[in-house]
Formats: C-alpha cells, sequence, structure tokens
C-alpha cells in the first residue's frame, strides 16, 4: 500500500506530487507525531449510501461510466467529508495522513501550523529528533511548497 500526495493546484509548482509507500509513511508519520506536528481532530461522519437512495445498481452503474444524479449527490457529500478542515487547526489531522487513501485534503492552514510547530522547537531538538531522517527535508520543502498551491490530497 501507498500514498501519493499531489498538489490541489498544481499549476507552475514544479513536481506536484510526493510518493509514500507504507515503510516509508511510518517514520515521518511517528517523527511528525513526536513533532507535535499532527492533531486529532475527527472529521464529520461519511455520508450513508442508503441516505441517498443509492443501491448496488448504481455503483455498477458508476463503474460503467453511467452515474445518476443520486451517486453525485453522494459523491458531493463525500467530498464535504474529505475536504473538512477545523476553523483553527493546531496540525495535519492524523487520520488525514497515513490512514486511508480517500482523497483526504491536508489544507495550507493545517500545514502552516504543523510547521509553526515544527519551527517552535529548539534548533537542537530538532537535530535529535529528526537524526536518520535523510528525506525530511525533502518533506519540509514539500509541505512549503503545498501551501501556496491550495494544499495536497492524499489518496
Amino acid at each position: 500500500m501507498g500514498w501519493e500526495l499531489t498538489f490541489e493546484r498544481p499549476d507552475g509548482a514544479g513536481d506536484p506530487a510526493y510518493r509514500f509507500d507504507s515503510a516509508g509513511m511510518r517514520p515521518v508519520r511517528r517523527t511528525m507525531e513526536r513533532l507535535g506536528m499532527l492533531s486529532y481532530d475527527e472529521p464529520p461522519p461519511w455520508p450513508s449510501p442508503t441516505e441517498h437512495g443509492l443501491t448496488p445498481a448504481d455503483f455498477a452503474a458508476a463503474l460503467d461510466g453511467r452515474t445518476s444524479e443520486r451517486m453525485r449527490a453522494f459523491r458531493s457529500a463525500c467530498r464535504v467529508v474529505t475536504d473538512w478542515a477545523a476553523e483553527r487547526p493546531t496540525g495535519i489531522p492524523a487520520y488525514k495522513f497515513g490512514g486511508t487513501n480517500d482523497g483526504w485534503l491536508v489544507t495550507p492552514a493545517e500545514i502552516r501550523s504543523a510547521l509553526a510547530t515544527l519551527a517552535a522547537h529548539p534548533a537542537w531538538a530538532r537535530t535529535v529528533v529528526l537524526r536518520g531522517q535523510p528525506s525530511w527535508t525533502e518533506w519540509i520543502d514539500y509541505l512549503e511548497r503545498a501551501t501556496a498551491h491550495g494544499g495536497f490530497r492524499v489518496e
């Protein structure tokens, strides 16, 4: 299993993607937790297909490229969940980072909050925690660039 992170608005961004396999995601996520860069907000509940009147036939039709109005409404309701962000984020929500590949939007405000938390640590503490993290500099560069491009999606 892996994760593909892509800028929400990739215009003029250089490489808009960042990739993790499960072995690469774990240490980065653990380091972000240790540094307080993740938050533990919960997303709104997922919409129910039955509440939207969907049947297995609707899902089968969507696989064939025939999307009903009910399916479009359901997908729209799902997008509200994946795009949700706290009014005042305190980091990147842990559920958006390294959990599922549901297309979570990590917003610029969430990224800025995480980066501010990182910057608040003394340099010696960052050095100790980041020892053995060879890709950390490029990861932070990706986060900084993502703030100017609408954040990124986790898929």
